[in-house]
């Protein structure tokens, strides 16, 4: 993106946070859900601090704006949550582009994954166990629990704690984990002890979830298992935030393999989805186009023959994720000719997928070939009507081949039921602006403004329209209604 996002100090992030933490603190009237975390935090005000999460998050510019990926996981999420005991269901997903591994749950909802975490976990059943263990902790209100646990949990307190959550998942140190420890109001000693008993309960629960699922339950403790041996080559300054947040342990790698006991051992194919998911999160964060293309030639020419010990169809799947990042990054690097080679193989073999439809319309369109790519995108949509990813190309492509009312066409209802997708009103003001539609410009920025936190660039972008639209009363009244809501929320 190429607006610049300004990233709050923590401080004034936090000082906006302290009026509704008050507010939570201080209320009389909470609805109770029967427990005594009702009492003094409802769901609504978790939600409510929850997406101030969020905006605190995309104001520090460290998310992965990716339709491919954000897609695949909140399909993956959406399912693991439907076989969850979790009662609010809504879920917003936040990749951050970091290679370290990390994953983490906030209150009302917040989801957050490091791309790095695609690196570690070499099966979607060990992604989703990373996954059901954090929803297991928004499921089990470990957050409200907490407060209670603390007794004089002071909202200065819970501010330290929601800091800590937000540093963790922007920073690769333990400043955040500094924060949260240092909040808490009963000692670190307690606080180590009582995140134990709780990261138990989301590993049980976790568990469970896998297994209604469908999902190999075992997974929890394979990864446990890799993330344990990560540790041990890791010095003090370089331990994944993952495992500064989470300790494994021997006993709790035992636990999670005791819990799976009485479930039958099975065999897992790898899944050829999850696998072009690892591959394009590495292309597409690669620091230099250079880097991937010498890690995915390796992998290709390394295990061109399968070992007697690989299973032949896991070892096609992984060959044909490497091919697909090969791809990717030959087109980044704009070997058109390479990168066409290498789709048209992937194509024949797999005609109707989806992430190789947009990954060839992608080709064409950094080759300048727009008529090519929109025509193999209307293809695709046609056979999967209103699909995201495909969805968000097909309004790039119009982008790129400056046809902004066709890129309206598909942004605009997008942006209505994807209201909190930062990318599509980042291309919607793109689209607006190749339109010369200038009061839908600061319209669109203004909304992106929104979610990043960034309350008086919305306002300011907003009174930029305001005069542009005079003449037209009922956009006007619109443009003032929304500044008034903005104000409301700062």
């Amino acid at each position: 993106m190429h607006w610049h996002k300004t990233a709050f100090p923590l401080y004034i992030v936090l000082a906006t946070m302290l009026p509704h933490l008050s507010a939570a603190s201080e209320s009389r009237d909470l609805p109770s859900l029967g427990d005594a975390s009702s009492g003094i935090i409802s769901l609504q005000q978790e939600r409510e601090l929850g997406q101030q999460f969020l905006r605190s998050i995309r104001a520090q510019d460290a998310t992965l704006d990716d339709p491919i990926l954000q897609n695949y996981l909140e399909h993956l999420i959406y399912k693991l949550a439907s076989h969850s005991q979790l009662e609010d269901r809504r879920i917003d997903l936040v990749i951050i582009k970091d290679p370290a591994l990390n994953a983490f749950a906030a209150p009302g909802g917040i989801v957050g994954v490091n791309h790095g975490l695609f690196s570690y976990a070499e099966t979607e059943h060990e992604l989703s166990a990373i996954l059901s263990h954090e929803l297991a902790h928004l499921s089990q209100r470990h957050f409200a629990r907490q407060m209670v646990a603390g007794k004089k949990f002071s909202v200065i307190g819970m501010a330290g704690l929601l800091a800590g959550i937000i540093l963790m998942s922007t920073t690769g140190s333990d400043a955040g984990l500094a924060a949260m420890t240092g909040s808490q109001a009963y000692g670190q000693n307690q606080f180590l002890k009582y995140s134990r008993e709780r990261e138990s309960e989301a590993d049980r629960i976790g568990i469970d979830t896998l297994v209604e699922s469908d999902m190999d339950p075992r997974a929890m403790a394979y990864m446990f298992e890799r993330l344990q041996n990560v540790s041990k080559y890791s010095t003090d300054d370089r331990i994944p935030e993952f495992l500064r947040t989470h300790p494994v342990t021997k006993s709790r790698i035992a636990d999670a393999y005791n819990q799976t006991g009485k479930y039958p051992r099975e065999t897992y194919q790898k899944q050829l989805d999850y696998q072009l998911m690892r591959a394009r999160a590495r292309a597409v964060t690669a620091t230099s186009a250079r880097d991937a293309l010498n890690y995915f030639t390796v992998q290709l020419e390394s295990n061109k023959v399968p070992g007697q010990e690989t299973n032949r169809e896991d070892h096609n799947t992984s060959q044909v994720a490497n091919q697909y990042g090969l791809m990717l990054t030959r087109t980044r690097a704009l070997d058109i000719d390479d990168a066409k080679s290498l789709i048209a193989g992937l194509r024949d073999d797999y005609p109707y997928n989806i992430v190789f439809r947009i990954a060839e319309a992608d080709i064409y369109k950094r080759a300048q070939q727009h008529d090519e790519a929109l025509a193999l995108l209307n293809e695709a949509l046609s056979l999967s009507p209103n699909n995201y990813p495909l969805s968000v190309a097909y309004g790039e492509t119009f982008i790129a081949a400056e046809r902004p009312q066709e890129a309206l066409h598909i942004l605009a209802p997008l942006s209505i039921k994807r209201p909190n997708d930062e990318y599509i009103w980042y291309l919607l003001a793109e689209a607006y602006g190749l339109a010369d539609n200038i009061p839908r410009v600061h319209e669109a920025r203004a909304e992106f403004f929104i979610l990043n936190g960034n309350f008086q660039q919305a306002i300011k972008q907003l009174g930029y329209a305001l005069p542009l639209v005079r003449d037209d009363f009922q956009q006007s009244a619109r443009i003032q209604q929304r500044i008034e809501v903005i104000q409301a929320m700062e």
